[in-house]
């Protein structure tokens, strides 16, 4: 356990580190996202999108968001859809792991694929009207009230950071600094995963919710809690993996865990909001994450099993073959080039 503790601190450290670095180069991050074509809702959708893809993580994606929106790069809007695209491809690590599980076990059937494809059909079923209600929302002026100016987060941090982001200014050129932000945000994250739970070395609610009668609401608040506890949404996801593939959750409690784990995943984009330095930076956050929690909750208590057989169905579709999963994984990168090109 204090062990635990005693890696929190740095992680916390290099994780603002950061973003201080990440935006102090987003200077020559602007002029390649335009030589890319890469402006407007739908191209900062589709750019958050692939990244989350190629980096097979979301949060340093949305955290990178809200440093472009601090840096002046990316407008609100845009900011808010990169980090919606960055929830878009957080769960194609699930689709990995499960596709090499199955490699590893040679099945013939994609069981563990199965939980990928859901997750990422799931996702995105919520996410896309989430996108879209999260926007008109901006534009009526919701969660005002969060708004945070400069001087109320920046300041004490400034004396902490300034002279270490100078340094960095002074040796590296933007671009450079920009990919050591990237750098360090992922290998903050990997400090802060010391810090974590060992979820799968010992028996966790979502292994003992297989050996429980099933209920929606109960996953669903699983989901919710492992999520905080991991801090990472593909991390909690993969959990499914093996625990799935051996039979401690059933395919129809899959769906509900994922809808609650992609709630709480806002939770350090959140703080990464309240430290980036722009007004709307947590109000950004805090729409997106209302907004799925608005469209998820009716989805739980209201028609669960006629959304899992609609997921179901999409899913076992998705994994009948390897010929079908690869055409599943071409879709997955075919559509947000689409959009970035848009």
């Amino acid at each position: 356990m204090l062990r635990r503790v005693g890696w929190l601190l740095p992680g916390l450290f290099l994780f603002i580190l950061a973003l201080e670095l990440l935006k102090k180069g987003a200077a020559a991050v602007g002029p390649l996202l335009r030589g890319l074509d890469v402006g407007g809702v739908p191209g900062a959708l589709g750019f958050g999108w692939i990244m989350a893809c190629v980096v097979l993580s979301g949060s340093p994606v949305a955290a990178i968001a809200l440093a472009l929106l601090a840096a002046r790069t990316l407008n609100t809007e845009e900011a808010f859809a990169m980090i919606g695209g960055s929830r878009l491809g957080a769960s194609f690590v699930v689709l990995v792991i499960g596709m090499l599980d199955d490699l590893r076990n040679r099945r013939t059937e994609k069981r563990s694929a199965y939980i990928g494809v859901a997750a990422l059909v799931s996702t995105a079923v919520v996410y896309v009207p989430a996108l879209a209600l999260g926007l008109f929302a901006l534009r009526a002026g919701a969660f005002e009230g969060l708004r945070l100016e400069r001087y109320a987060v920046g300041s004490p941090l400034a004396a902490i950071y300034a002279p270490l982001t100078r340094l960095a200014a002074s040796v590296l050129p933007a671009g450079a600094l920009f990919v050591a932000g990237i750098g360090c945000l992922l290998f903050a994250f990997r400090v802060l995963d010391r810090v974590l739970p060992d979820l799968q070395s010992r028996p966790t609610p979502v292994s003992l919710a297989g050996r429980v009668t099933y209920q929606p609401w109960f996953m669903f608040a699983v989901g919710l809690g492992v999520t905080v506890l991991t801090m990472s949404v593909s991390v909690s996801l993969s959990l499914l993996v093996p625990l799935a593939a051996r039979g401690y959750v059933r395919r129809e409690n899959v769906v509900p865990y994922i809808l609650g784990a992609n709630i709480t995943t806002f939770i350090d984009t959140l703080f990464a909001g309240a430290v980036v330095g722009h007004p709307d930076a947590v109000r950004v956050v805090a729409v997106m994450m209302a907004t799925v929690t608005a469209l998820s909750l009716p989805i739980v208590f209201g028609f669960p099993y006629a959304f899992e057989r609609l997921v179901d169905h999409l899913a076992r579709g998705a994994t009948r073959s390897g010929r079908s999963v690869a055409w599943f994984v071409g879709g997955l990168f075919f559509v947000p080039l689409l959009l970035m090109v848009l």
